[in-house]
């Protein structure tokens, strides 16, 4: 399966793909799943995102846009508006991945810790992530068929 990531920040490709190489060692994705360099998107809601996608569509199994929320006050407009972006004729499927606040809670959420510390892609723990946090989960399943 070959999946696109498009992600709100700039240094969340070179993560995703820290992060997928290590799901793939702990077997908790397939081995033979394809990421090819993750887009950048500088904002949720814009027009670029409408083309992105039409650029896209048909050239991959999957799309997974990536954002963060910066709160849970947020996560249904923040969801509605990336949601509003995906064209109507769109024959690859897409999947909204949120982070209720930003990604890097998932380095906090799997250390216990208050939102600090170095070299996130070496710091997830997937067994916490996989109890504990939502977007993680949302993100491990629009991974897998």
């Amino acid at each position: 399966m070959k999946i696109k990531l498009i992600v709100e920040d700039f240094y969340g490709g070179p993560f995703f793909i820290d992060v997928i190489q290590r799901l793939k060692e702990a077997n908790l994705v397939n081995k033979n799943l394809i990421i090819p360099k993750p887009k950048h998107l500088p904002a949720d809601c814009n027009q670029k995102l409408d083309e992105i996608l039409e650029f896209i569509d048909n050239k991959v199994d999957r799309i997974i846009i990536v954002l963060d929320a910066d709160g849970p006050r947020n996560f249904k407009d923040r969801y509605e508006r990336a949601n509003s972006h995906i064209p109507k004729g769109m024959k690859t499927p897409v999947k909204i991945v949120l982070a209720e606040y930003e990604i890097e809670e998932w380095i906090c959420i799997s250390k216990n810790l208050k939102w600090k510390q170095s070299k996130p892609s070496e710091e997830l723990n997937f067994d916490k992530l996989q109890k504990n946090c939502r977007s993680f989960k949302a993100f491990l399943n629009a991974l897998t068929p």
